[in-house]
């Protein structure tokens, strides 16, 4: 049986609504994470042991009619399994990455930066540009499989694109979710790769492209062209033109 007072562990009210209570653990955990230079584990288990039972309204039910939650906890009051999104977001906060992000291909291609110096005569004139792009691979329309083959769904990762890994450690079992290394990520990959894009779905080629100069400019001036950049799984990037009048 537990005396403890959860509420006051997490800085909260005995009101206080699940939101607010997630918000609460998630910078308490962050700010005495072991990891961490200044963190406190004995302070971190007891953090995470007033949140297994604060998050869950059965628990937090039991623990605010009777003072107590007897349900008993893994591994010294707190198990790394529970609440795993949490546990990820609070990761990627202080290591600067995202468990989800990490494994989700870019939807949209990057953008591009073109830098193009004119002189006050050629206001009013169109001006030709040149640059290189990565675009559609013309020979399998983007797919990155070759003719003739087909996509596989990966058997690492069932076509999720991220694989868990669990393991037991100090605090309980930690989870660790990351980028599938057979197909990094995509869930899916060519039978046989393009022989032009060996399987990115792009191709690098020469773009050219007019545009208008306006009759006036000041010294630094920036046009966006939509859909100019690199192509990605849904839309182009932009191309941003960076105008420096001499």
């Amino acid at each position: 049986m537990s005396a403890k007072d959860y509420y006051s562990i997490l800085n909260v009210s005995r009101d206080a609504s699940q939101e607010e209570i997630k918000k609460a653990y998630r910078k308490l955990a962050h700010q005495h994470h072991p990891d961490k230079h200044s963190g406190d584990e004995a302070k971190f288990k007891e953090v995470n042991e007033a949140y297994q039972v604060l998050s869950d309204p059965k628990k937090r039910s039991q623990y605010d009619n009777f003072g107590s939650y007897d349900g008993g906890f893994q591994n010294e009051g707190f198990d790394f399994n529970f609440q795993s999104e949490d546990i990820f977001d609070i990761f990627s906060e202080m290591f600067g990455g995202g468990f989800r992000r990490q494994y989700e291909e870019p939807r949209k291609g990057e953008d591009l930066y073109l830098e193009l110096q004119i002189k006050t005569r050629d206001f009013g004139t169109n001006r030709i540009v040149e640059y290189d792009v990565l675009d559609s691979c013309s020979e399998c329309k983007g797919s990155g499989v070759e003719k003739g083959s087909k996509i596989i769904t990966c058997q690492t990762c069932k076509g999720s694109g991220h694989v868990r890994h669990t393991r037991q450690n100090g605090f309980g079992l930690f989870s660790q979710v990351s980028l599938c290394p057979t197909c990094q990520g995509r869930g899916k990959y060519p039978e046989k790769e393009c022989h032009i894009c060996k399987g990115s779905g792009r191709a690098k080629t020469r773009r050219t492209m007019e545009i208008r100069i306006p009759d006036s400019l000041p010294s630094h001036y920036q046009v966006v062209v939509p859909k100019g950049g690199n192509a990605g799984r849904q839309d182009p990037g932009d191309l941003v033109i960076h105008i420096k009048v001499k």
